[in-house]
């Protein structure tokens, strides 16, 4: 608003003259031909519309030169103070400013106009000052000039700024595979204008290697856009008001445009606003297009058109824009889930495709890759860069990183912090598996009763307490009851019961036999007399795996060669002396390191129980936001930490946990869960092993029928015309079914390697691993023979000695061929569920079905070897010549 409008002639002040600079015949023509004008802040000093018949000279105050256009809001052009003056082109040019311009008060202003008649008059009459206005007017288009060339300036920093590939993921670390494998295909992308296709699941860096190929073309110094499709979609309401399938589409494919191509849309008062897509802001530089499978189909042969065309409509109106661009986009879809009618512009850019295998096909690179991660978070963090022991380093070298690359920076970020000492040990390892811990599990520990029974201080101590007692008295009779094994009850009991308990046991509840093991009671009884509490050696915790492996086989091979089932005493003796053993190392080393690293029987039932339907697992979501003390690990004042040494969110194998709830007492934040889950579902998760334990999978079944072998009429033969003494000649059998059931897997790990691209040994160790489940069901079958047919013996021999007519219904009388249609049928079921971890983990290795398929087959043909030949020994073995009668070997 003009508060005064003065026709006197300019007065004169006190102040200094504000047009020092400007020519003597210009100064004295606006002060005696001007009129002084008063502004307040906001006030319009010249309109858009102004029809440029005066000249404006500021004498105070400051003033902004605003450009206005419908539906693009406002920019600040010039600022404008003292001295400086408006409208002269406008006036000298005869024709008023450029419509879109306006003249804004930012302070109070005094302000002297100068009618444009007047001025051209006096420039006609007075050559100087025509001279001087156009030193003025160069000066003003010098200073321009320069604020031109600043403005460029700042576009270009501006551009780098935004293009800056620590915006994309600022932890990344190029690794081998990438600079062998993939780096002469990002030169040929780069040095092309076609567009691009990285392929690849989540956290491979698909981001990363975009930037490198902009880097790498000739548009490196133009700007790189980043549009991801989950983070630009129409709000849940407005797709909710569209109804059906057709109008949600139409919805997206508005939006897409919109945010793409450019438009109108409302802003918060309901005006109208015309924004620029990222088309128009991605001149001559690179747009990378994240998850590109959401566009919709439309959108897709739309963005077609536009990089076979370089033209493009944008929206709202029928203005036609040419734009040059290099388009990038990225996608998760693996290559067969591509439809050309879904995804037009992913299937035409197929020619120009990069895809990036997931890092468990990496597996190589990793102990790289976590070198440097730790080294650049180290600084980071300012923490001691730790060292990273095998047993840490076997930890994350046997996860299957869903996540990739970032998970596996984030991973060890977390861990570096989580580290003392100088050394990242195990249990500072938590991995996310937010995206998988709740798929096919139910948390059992929603249930009050079961609740209550695993809070409980009597759990599971009610259960050794009762387990004890039992063992003493089997000890007792092992050595002082009947030596013939059908009158012992303890020896029936054991091989009717026990071993049968023990491998069924593991699948239904994982290593819980641990938890109530009398071995494991008796050595944390001997802790509260004697305890040194030493650390376990270093040397035999890397090779506990391999300790466990040996003394598993050594036991399997003992049985026969002491013909432990047919004499009590070697059975006592045997348990007796892996009590002792478990007491001696109890006292001396920290923890339950006898169960955890060196016991053979729960090494075995460890193993088992990978296949098991229950877990006890932490959320390790709770502990990564709120755990900071560790009591799952630590313990506190009252109860004592893991017996096994494990940080809860670290456990991901039943390998390792006894379902104890130590943990679950322990967590003051409710993190562990005890989890009903699909049989084996951890070895989908693991999809590799180590060797030890891959070699432990395979040997037991070598063991077993060298065990079975045993058994057979023509071994006894065999025995008596080599002439060697009978454990002599079972340990060459042994030796060599164990070496010939590893030879074929091993040649069937040679075949598939060529086909999947593994080394013999990650091959080996993986598919191993699917062996377990044939492993199981072979140890379960040879077992259900002594269930069934020694299980009733029991009731008899109760009868008899107790005279109890309640035993005598107990007994009944199972055909032969009832009991080997069981074994079968228990070992089919065995054969399936490999044949199906088989496919799965060839399928994880590989994308293409029918190659996945060709790898799995080596590993098929060999399941149906070893499992025909399983049955016949077990046939050989327990009916062949035993007809009726059933009876210990």
């Amino acid at each position: 608003m003009v508060l005064q409008m003065l026709n006197i002639p300019f007065p004169g002040q006190a102040l200094a003259d504000p047009w020092d600079n400007l020519p003597q015949d210009l100064r004295i023509l606006i002060k005696e031909r001007g009129r002084l004008v008063q502004y307040l802040p906001g006030d319009v000093m010249m309109a858009a519309d102004d029809p440029g018949h005066c000249v404006r000279f500021i004498v105070s105050g400051r003033a902004t030169v605003v450009y206005r256009k419908d539906g693009r809001g406002e920019i600040s052009v010039e600022s404008l103070g003292p001295g400086d003056f408006y409208g002269e082109i406008a006036a000298l040019a005869g024709k008023g400013p450029l419509s879109d311009l306006e003249l804004l008060a930012d302070e109070p202003c005094d302000v002297t106009e100068v009618c444009a008649d007047e001025l051209n008059q006096a420039i006609i009459g007075q050559p100087s000052l025509a001279l001087g206005l156009l030193k003025t007017l160069a000066r003003k288009v010098d200073r321009l000039d320069h604020l031109v060339v600043q403005t460029k300036l700042n576009k270009r920093a501006l551009k780098s700024l935004i293009s800056r590939e620590e915006h994309i993921f600022p932890d990344y670390v190029v690794g081998e595979y990438v600079k062998r494998h993939l780096a002469r295909r990002v030169h040929q992308l780069a040095d092309s204008d076609h567009p691009a296709l990285l392929v690849g699941e989540t956290g491979v860096g698909k981001e990363v290697l975009a930037h490198a190929i902009f880097k790498q073309s000739h548009t490196y110094k133009e700007v790189f856009l980043l549009f991801d499709l989950l983070r630009s979609s129409p709000d849940a309401e407005s797709e909710e008001e569209a109804g059906t399938d057709a109008d949600r589409d139409a919805l997206r494919t508005r939006e897409q445009m919109r945010v793409l191509f450019g438009g109108g849309r409302p802003d918060s008062e309901g005006i109208a606003r015309d924004t620029p897509g990222y088309l128009q802001l991605t001149q001559d530089g690179t747009l990378l297009v994240r998850n590109a499978e959401h566009l919709t189909a439309a959108m897709q042969r739309a963005l077609l058109d536009v990089v076979a065309t370089g033209r493009f409509q944008v929206g709202g109106n029928e203005e036609i824009q040419e734009v040059r661009f290099r388009l990038i986009i990225s996608t998760e879809l693996d290559p067969t889930e591509v439809d050309p009618e879904r995804h037009p512009l992913i299937h035409g850019l197929r020619e120009y495709s990069l895809i990036i295998p997931p890092l468990r096909r990496r597996r190589r690179e990793i102990p790289e890759l976590v070198t440097q991660y730790i080294a650049r978070h180290g600084r980071e963090l300012r923490k001691e860069i730790p060292q990273v022991p095998n047993l840490t380093l076997k930890t994350l070298l046997n996860y299957s990183w869903p996540g990739n690359d970032v998970e596996l920076s984030t991973t060890l970020k977390r861990a570096v912090l989580l580290s003392e000492g100088g050394v990242l040990r195990p249990e500072d390892i938590s991995f996310d598996l937010a995206r998988i811990e709740g798929q096919g599990k139910l948390n059992l520990l929603r249930f009050r009763p079961v609740r209550q029974a695993m809070l409980s201080p009597l759990f599971p101590a009610i259960l050794q307490s009762a387990a004890t007692p039992f063992f003493f008295i089997l000890m007792v009779l092992f050595f002082l009851g009947p030596g013939e094994p059908t009158r012992n009850p303890a020896s029936l009991f054991s091989w009717a019961v026990g071993w049968p308990a023990l491998v069924l046991g593991s699948f239904l509840w994982g290593r819980f036999w641990c938890s109530i093991c009398p071995m494991g009671t008796l050595g944390r009884l001997a802790k509260r007399v004697v305890a040194l509490e030493r650390p376990f050696p270093p040397v035999l915790k890397t090779y506990s795996e391999f300790l466990v492996a040996g003394a598993v086989l050594f036991i399997i091979w003992l049985e026969t060669t002491t013909h432990m089932r047919s004499s009590p005493f070697n059975l006592g003796l045997l348990l007796g002396t892996i009590t002792v053993l478990a007491v001696l190392t109890s006292i001396v080393f920290e923890r339950q390191s006898w169960c955890r690293f060196l016991c053979p029987l729960g090494g075995m039932t460890g193993v088992l129980a990978q296949t098991a339907v229950v877990e006890l697992r932490a959320d390790r979501n709770v502990c990564a936001s709120r755990c900071t003390s560790h009591e799952c690990y630590i313990g506190n004042k009252d109860k004592e930490g893991c017996p096994f040494g494990q940080l809860a969110p670290t456990i991901r194998s039943n390998l390792t946990c006894k379902i104890c709830a130590a943990c679950l007492k322990n967590c003051p934040h409710g993190a562990i869960n005890l989890n009903l889950r699909v049989p084996g579902q951890e070895l989908l998760a693991m999809q590799n092993t180590n060797t030890a334990t891959a070699f432990l999978i395979v040997s037991m079944l070598g063991a077993l029928l060298s065990e079975l072998v045993s058994q057979w009429p023509s071994y006894k033969e065999f025995v008596e015309a080599v002439g060697f003494p009978e454990v002599v000649t079972f340990t060459a059998v042994f030796t060599v079914l164990v070496i010939a059931v590893n030879a074929l897997i091993v040649a069937g790990a040679v075949v598939s390697g060529r086909i999947l691209g593994d080394s013999i040994r990650e091959n080996y160790n993986r598919f191993a691993l699917a062996w377990l489940p044939i492993a199981l069901t072979a140890f379960f079958a040879f077992h259900v023979y002594y269930l069934i047919n020694l299980g009733v013996q029991l009731p008899i021999l109760l009868s008899r000695n107790f005279d109890l007519a309640i035993f005598r219904q107990l007994i009944i009388t199972v055909p032969p061929w009832a009991t080997f249609f069981v074994q079968k049928l228990v070992i089919l079921v065995g054969v399936i569920w490999t044949l199906v971890l088989v496919y799965r983990f060839s399928r994880a290795a590989e994308e293409r079905p029918t190659t996945a398929l060709l790898g799995a087959l080596p590993h098929a043909l060999a399941v149906g070897v070893i499992s025909w030949v399983v049955v016949h020994a077990i046939d050989t073995a327990h009916y062949l010549h035993r007809g009726q009668e059933l009876l210990l070997p």
